[in-house]
């Protein structure tokens, strides 16, 4: 048993407060006061690798295994779009809870009922549409992924008064940007910075970071996949500063607890 799933059934979230832990990639587990937990494309296993070869090999070793997430009380299962670094196919399969229900775009969720979840635990998530749960509204808003996934999105959960803003695949969009977080303070915005396969670079995603000023932005989708890394967090972080004054950025590990 890992360290992180006892910190993750452990850590007590105090009302007003969400916890956030980076799972590696572009992986995050939200625990909300209740004991809930939200996650938001988990990659823990190193699928890349078995169907693409070894340029997508994990380098850095999971933090949590899939049977280990099974035992969290799971409120939502939340992807930005079908890639394999996103949606880890051996993960959902290796998961035999039927507790929890999945989110994502229609092609995600095609790819996902290929895999044996039932139709009714499958919800679709495209731009401009929201979904209340009992303790959070999960909201897709625009992403521009390229032909490589046409039906990308970001994702934002909004709960306890807080919103976390995770931009999955996306180019620099500036107006598109804006418009997402229209008359909302966003409190943690998770970006890429790979600068690969039409992703943001590091400087474009502090760009981003400074059109939607969050209280805190952390980058993500970096030294995971030799493939598909790149971004310099270090640049990230310091043009963050000087473009976005009153941003905080900040540098999860793998496995890092963060509280907003």
């Amino acid at each position: 048993m890992t360290s992180l799933l006892h910190e993750l059934q452990d850590t007590a979230v105090a009302p007003g407060s969400i916890a956030v832990w980076s799972l590696g990639q572009a992986g995050y587990a939200c625990k909300l006061p209740s004991g809930q937990v939200v996650l938001i494309d988990p990659y823990i296993t190193d699928y890349s690798a078995r169907r693409l070869g070894h340029e997508f090999k994990r380098l850095m070793p999971s933090v949590i295994t899939p049977e280990e997430l099974d035992r969290l009380p799971i409120a939502a299962y939340l992807l930005t779009h079908h890639h394999e670094d996103h949606l880890d196919a051996d993960c959902v399969t290796a998961m035999k809870s039927r507790d929890f229900p999945f989110y994502g775009p229609p092609e995600t969720i095609r790819m996902l009922k290929e895999l044996g979840v039932e139709e009714g635990r499958c919800h679709s998530l495209k731009a401009g549409c929201s979904h209340e749960l009992e303790e959070m509204t999960i909201s897709a808003v625009f992403a521009d992924h390229g032909e490589l996934a046409p039906d990308a999105v970001g994702i934002i959960v909004r709960a306890e008064g807080k919103a976390i803003y995770h931009m999955g695949d996306t180019c620099l969009r500036e107006d598109c940007f804006r418009e997402s977080v229209k008359d909302m303070q966003v409190d943690l915005l998770l970006v890429p910075i790979n600068g690969k396969y039409g992703n943001m670079n590091e400087a474009e995603a502090a760009q981003a970071a400074s059109l939607i000023n969050p209280a805190i932005a952390a980058p993500c989708h970096f030294w995971m996949l030799p493939g598909n890394s790149g971004g310099d967090p270090l640049v990230f972080v310091n043009n963050v500063k000087s473009m976005a004054p009153l941003t905080i950025p900040f540098l999860f590990r793998q496995g890092e607890l963060l509280i907003v």
